[in-house]
């Protein structure tokens, strides 16, 4: 499984509602990343991009992806000193396509 929702679980008493409402604003919040984050590697804006990884990073972990967030977390860092440029693209795929899956088992877990 890619994601873990017992943070979520615990955090609202195991309210389904709220649990509901927070992968909805995942699943949007991952689509302006799909679209922005292409777009600032293109551009080379890498300070915004890696503002867009720390945010990213809140995002996954909330949905217990890890591993993801802590990809996010250096992508975030290397950004930030525009350190290692060769590897965000991958980096920015990585992310985008762990969040799809898990969207995806998101979906089909309730």
């Amino acid at each position: 499984m890619i994601t873990d929702l017992n943070y979520l679980k615990t955090m609202s008493g195991g309210d389904s509602k709220f649990i509901r409402e927070m992968i909805d604003l995942f699943r949007e919040q991952i689509e302006e990343y799909r679209i922005h984050m292409p777009e600032l590697l293109r551009i080379k804006d890498y300070d915004n991009l890696s503002k867009m990884a720390h945010k990213a990073k809140s995002s996954v972990a909330v949905m217990g992806m890890k591993e993801v967030a802590e990809r996010l977390k250096d992508l975030e860092i290397l950004a930030q000193d525009e350190k290692e440029v060769e590897r965000y693209e991958s980096m920015v795929s990585y992310f985008l396509e762990q969040s799809k899956l898990a969207i995806i088992e998101l979906d089909n877990s309730n």
